[in-house]
């Protein structure tokens, strides 16, 4: 076999060994881009979900359920701003004689509105307290869901993005000009070879058939 023919080999083999370890770079590196997408994802969840976490902590719900607790008895207020009513449901007023005018009616009706709207101050306080706490279990179940939802977007998302990256990476292949290349060279040094092993074995044979002819050196015919 002359070094040509196994130069030819070589190389087409080269060639088409180059050409997919070139494919097997890209896969490899899109295939570590998608891991990598998978851990920025896991990390997001897990923030998503450790923030939420830590609004569970004591100084955190109190904190919320005494906000909640203010803003409900601010909407209890404007009852305020009606005709005071007495606890035995009398109008404030309607219990004091209407004669005249006077500085004991007056002071009377002051202390009597006064205490009216203290206890309806109190009333408003007590029941913002108690509707806070339900409302801060209502608020927390709906940023619980809220906080789920988002979690299982990401995962979703990142999983929809890993099965396009996998399909990505499956459909590379070693690029054509390589195949065609390698598989050029090494059908022609396939082809040195069968023909050098053709001819190699006519010389042979014709050494070494009984049969064969030869010319002597006279120019008579001579049998072998």
């Amino acid at each position: 076999m002359d070094p040509i023919t196994i130069g030819l080999m070589l190389a087409g083999a080269a060639v088409t060994a180059y050409g997919q370890n070139q494919a097997l770079e890209r896969q490899k590196k899109i295939q570590l881009a998608s891991q990598q997408e998978q851990l920025r994802a896991r990390n997001m969840a897990t923030d998503v979900a450790m923030k939420k976490a830590l609004e569970f902590q004591a100084e955190d719900r109190n904190a919320a359920q005494d906000q909640i607790a203010q803003k409900l008895e601010a909407e209890y207020q404007p009852a305020l701003q009606g005709t005071p009513i007495t606890a035995q449901g009398v109008q404030v007023g309607s219990t004091i004689p209407t004669s005249a005018a006077s500085s004991d009616y007056l002071a009377a009706t002051a202390r009597e509105k006064a205490k009216t709207t203290e206890s309806l101050r109190q009333l408003a306080g007590l029941m913002g307290r108690i509707g806070s706490a339900g409302q801060l279990r209502q608020n927390e179940a709906i940023g619980l869901g809220d906080t789920a939802g988002e979690i299982a977007r990401i995962q979703g998302n990142a999983g929809n993005m890993a099965e396009i990256e996998n399909i990505r990476a499956s459909a590379v292949t070693p690029s054509l000009g390589t195949q065609l290349g390698g598989a050029a060279l090494s059908a022609y040094g396939a082809g040195r070879l069968a023909t050098s092993g053709l001819g190699g074995a006519a010389k042979a044979a014709s050494y070494g058939s009984p049969n064969l002819r030869m010319v002597d050196s006279t120019g008579a015919l001579r049998w072998n």
